[in-house]
């Protein structure tokens, strides 16, 4: 309890003041959609609306333990697939909740493949050029990983990406068809989230692209 003295004009008067119970106000978390991989562990925050609230406590909850839990206030990955986090706060028990999805770790089994192509590429997330550091760009058909980019270092210190690309042909008449579409993406690993570049090619088992003219993956979300 917080006490305060209010002077008038009959004396001194005391007053008490929960500090659980404040005017009202709206609170979120940092986050409302985290991408993560098996394994990897985060920390919520949450964001109140007016500076004056006191008692900044929340408590957390997971609705699917097994995909992501709650220990110590950080929230770790624990197995494949989607989950709601919701925190509550203490003071006027306000909520909010973030959505996690825990991918699985980025690995792919050459051997089951039959194909392989190479793709060079440029990468820019938002019009800022890759980080390798914190940025991986992959390569998927549908939801199933078939490469994942390995950065070049070129002599003018531009970096680029190179890709292997794995995958299938059905043949027809000794040529093939139906040729599967492949589609990119940014992982962000500091911003822990999924961005979809803007470029398709179908699996061709060609090279597309080289170091010194590369193509260009970008993304403007």
């Amino acid at each position: 309890m917080l006490l305060a003295s209010l002077f008038t004009s009959c004396g001194l008067i005391d007053m008490e003041f929960d500090e659980n119970v404040q005017i009202d106000y709206d609170m979120q978390l940092d986050r409302d959609t985290v991408y993560v991989t098996v394994g990897d562990s985060f920390v919520l925050h949450p964001v109140f609306s007016t500076d004056s609230v006191i008692n900044r406590e929340v408590f957390f909850a997971s609705a699917h333990e097994d995909i992501a839990y709650i220990h110590n206030d950080t929230i770790k990955a624990a197995g494949e697939g989607e989950t709601v986090i919701s925190a509550t706060s203490v003071m006027n028990e306000k909520t909010a909740s973030c959505r996690v999805f825990v991918l699985p770790p980025w690995e792919i089994d050459i051997y089951k493949y039959s194909y392989d192509m190479v793709v060079y590429a440029t990468a820019a997330v938002n019009g800022v050029p890759l980080n390798p550091e914190t940025q991986t760009i992959a390569a998927f058909v549908g939801s199933e990983l078939r490469g994942i980019g390995e950065p070049m270092e070129l002599k003018d210190s531009k970096t680029i990406v190179r890709i292997r690309i794995y995958g299938y042909y059905e043949w027809d008449d000794g040529e093939p068809t139906a040729p599967e579409l492949v589609r990119f993406v940014c992982y962000d690993r500091e911003e822990m989230m999924l961005k979809y570049l803007s470029l398709y090619i179908d699996f061709d088992g060609e090279t597309h692209g080289t170091p010194s003219a590369p193509l260009e993956l970008t993304t403007d979300y």
